[in-house]
């Protein structure tokens, strides 16, 4: 039977490994155990009120954009644009409240939510991007910019 001290010690580990990608900071950002990342610039809008967050997944770093299926329906929403540290676009992704029945099917996306990802390289992987989403009229609704480190392996 193990120890008490190596039960509590897996159970607290168990909550901080599931509180990742989930917490947030003073600073709007949020942490996991491969990255750390920080809002820097919000717009006025609310769809992106949950920020973007720099992820791991077998050691690809992946920039995700977590939306409210009722914000995008609402606000017309139909595409993220992506701009680089040099205010370059470096990536268009394409939005649709209809994605949701796909994305019920996705591991961490709840009810109601969209999560969009895109791939960015392999780890350590550090950048500054600007997320832009525009409704059908090619109009700006919300921006949010963050910038993140994604580091290399990282063990406990």
């Amino acid at each position: 039977m193990p120890s008490r001290r190596k039960v509590l010690a897996a159970v607290g580990s168990a909550a901080v490994a599931g509180m990742a990608g989930c917490s947030g900071s003073g600073s709007g950002g949020s942490d996991t155990v491969d990255c750390h990342t920080s809002a820097l610039a919000r717009g006025d809008g609310d769809i992106l009120d949950n920020g973007a967050r720099g992820t791991v997944e077998d050691g690809n770093v992946r920039l995700a954009v977590p939306l409210s299926v009722d914000d995008v329906r609402e606000n017309d929403v139909d595409r993220l644009e992506v701009y680089d540290a040099a205010d370059e676009l470096a990536y268009t992704i394409p939005v649709s409240a209809d994605d949701a029945g796909v994305m019920a099917n996705k591991v961490g996306v709840n009810e109601g939510q969209l999560l969009y990802e895109q791939s960015l390289g392999h780890r350590p992987f550090h950048g500054r991007y600007r997320i832009v989403a525009l409704n059908t009229s090619d109009e700006t609704v919300d921006f949010v910019t963050v910038e993140f480190n994604c580091f290399s392996d990282v063990s406990d």
